[in-house]
């Protein structure tokens, strides 16, 4: 019966912890319900029930943690639907895709190797 006691008190005290650093590390506008100060506060302080609260109450919804965009399904993400003429088309963005293909960074490059020339 004793091992029983400590499995429990064991188990509240890494829900506390992680509750405790879950709250500390998640963004302020993200929070639900409470302000993520006073979310530390009940944690802290009401230990195995401000631990439960945070899970349920105050964690931010993993929709919203995603930018409440659904998930892709998998039949999208097959290699089947891909073109390889997408491959070869050029990028969208006005920035080059890697350092070599930079000709400002190459020029920039070549003076800090000869500065002389």
């Amino acid at each position: 019966m004793v091992w029983l006691g400590g499995l429990i008190t064991l188990v509240s005290i890494v829900l506390w912890v992680y509750a405790f650093f879950d709250a500390l590390t998640t963004p302020s506008d993200e929070v639900r319900n409470l302000p993520k100060v006073l979310w530390v506060v009940v944690i802290a302080l009401f230990m195995p029930v401000g631990s439960i609260l945070w899970l349920f109450l105050g964690r931010p919804r993993q929709n919203a943690v995603a930018g409440d965009a659904p998930f892709p399904s998998r039949a999208a993400s097959s290699a089947d639907d891909l073109d390889p003429s997408d491959f070869t088309k050029p990028s969208s963005g006005p920035h080059p895709l890697g350092p070599d293909d930079d000709p400002e960074f190459l020029r920039r490059l070549d003076r800090r190797i000869d500065p002389d020339e």
